[in-house]
């Protein structure tokens, strides 16, 4: 005599499961009332799965440049933790330490042929040309500029210059400040732009699809960060100059390294590729801040 089976309804979906384990949401069906060691030992169970695929990707993203993303485009995604999680996960330590230990920065800055030290509150950027850019847009800089045009669109920044001061008492302080907080949200709009780059590059490439480039520019960028935060320990001017430049080799090499492999393509086109793309980001990432800086001005 047969038995009816059993209807198991999922507690965390409602889905009607037939086993163990829900095949809608992927839940355990039989959980009993835990005891607090028994929780213990679940917590215990989990950080380290979670730690040892977080070692994992880390050791693949920083010494095999281009497996991560190898690795997802072949569909192999459960040893490693998801790109825009990486990216997300590295990109926030590294902002959060530069925000919470960056203080105020000296760095030297350029105006009207003469050198002075200058000071710029806010994230420390892994590019020393957009730090001065950041730092360009002073009080003084600002005022001359405007005051110097005699059109409408100068008169319009000299007055939203004497209401930011107005309301903001320093302009620049202002200005370094509200640009500081969207230089995450800028980084996250030039990983699509650095894919739509890719994608310029490799446009014969019919089996690359713009996600893929999307994949490998979530991962340069993760890399990115993750060596500049390097950058952030405080050292005199000189040894920080050295160290972005020693930096800037490591992510140049690696991008070469790193295009070889994910494309299969010669060292001497992924050096000219590199070289492409840093030239087409820097651009873009210049017009990104210029119209940010607007927009900033234009919302004072």
């Amino acid at each position: 005599m047969s038995h009816p089976t059993e209807t198991i309804i999922c507690p965390n979906c409602g889905t009607p499961a037939a086993d163990n384990y829900c095949a809608h949401c992927g839940q355990e069906n039989h959980l009993h009332k835990e005891t607090f060691w028994g929780l213990v030992m679940h917590f215990i169970g989990h950080y380290f799965h979670y730690d040892s695929k977080f070692s994992q990707t880390i050791k693949a993203l920083w010494f095999s440049p281009g497996k991560l993303t190898i690795a997802y485009v072949n569909k192999q995604r459960m040893r490693y933790i998801p790109p825009i999680s990486l990216y997300i996960f590295i990109s926030a330590v590294y902002f959060l330490v530069s925000f919470t230990f960056g203080g105020e920065r000296k760095y030297a800055t350029v105006t009207e042929g003469t050198k002075k030290e200058s000071k710029a509150s806010g994230v420390a950027i892994p590019v020393h040309g957009i730090r001065n850019l950041v730092d360009s847009l002073d009080e003084s800089t600002v005022a001359d500029t405007a005051k110097a045009e005699k059109g409408s669109f100068g008169a319009y920044m000299n007055k939203k210059h004497d209401l930011i001061t107005s309301k903001h008492g320093d302009a620049n302080k202002f200005m370094n400040e509200q640009i500081s907080h969207t230089i995450p949200k800028i980084f996250f709009f030039m990983i699509p732009v650095m894919a739509l780059l890719l994608k310029l590059l490799f446009l014969r490439r019919k089996t690359a699809y713009f996600v893929d480039h999307a994949i490998f520019s979530l991962h340069y960028h993760s890399f990115w960060f993750s060596l500049f935060i390097i950058s952030l320990i405080q050292m005199p001017q000189v040894a920080s100059a050295i160290l972005y430049f020693i930096l800037s080799v490591i992510a140049a090499i690696y991008m070469v390294v790193a295009l070889r492999k994910v494309y299969s393509i010669g060292k001497g086109r992924a050096i000219l590729y590199m070289f492409t793309l840093g030239f087409g980001y820097v651009i873009f990432l210049g017009i990104a801040f210029v119209i940010d800086a607007l927009l900033i001005v234009a919302m004072a």
